[in-house]
């Protein structure tokens, strides 16, 4: 008669294999829903806001054809501007605030910041005014 088989059950520190990796699955489970819960409570307190870059524009531009000087001067106030706007627009956004430019969203469901932008933009404007 044949001898029965003798079954060594693989362990690791006394415990079976099995037992360790399931724990193992369990532990990275649990880590990686923490991270997934606060990544989605982040994304609650996001906020989105509309700037309209063509009004901003439209309203420097009429400025600048009631202001006059010389061509040069105009360039140096036009890039001032621009400047200006792409900084206000960034330091808007740094936050976590996503920036939509209005003229690309179709509804009003966002709240518009342009006086916002605007303000900046005077403000940063008149600090690096030059005198005439």
């Amino acid at each position: 008669m044949a001898e029965p088989a003798v079954t060594t059950s693989r362990t690791i520190a006394g415990w079976p294999v099995t037992r360790v990796l399931l724990g193992i699955a369990l532990i990275a489970a649990l880590i990686w829903t923490a991270w997934a819960t606060r990544s989605l409570l982040e994304l609650q307190h996001r906020r989105i806001v509309a700037v309209s870059l063509s009004r901003l524009v439209e309203d420097f531009v009429a400025a600048e054809a009631r202001n006059g000087g010389t061509p040069e001067q105009s360039g140096r106030r036009t890039a001032t501007y621009l400047a200006a706007i792409n900084k206000a627009v960034a330091d808007m956004g740094a936050g976590g605030t996503t920036v939509l430019v209005s003229e690309a969203t179709l509804g009003r469901s966002v709240e518009d910041r342009t006086d916002d932008v605007r303000a900046r933009v005077t403000k940063a404007v008149e600090a690096d005014h030059e005198p005439r």
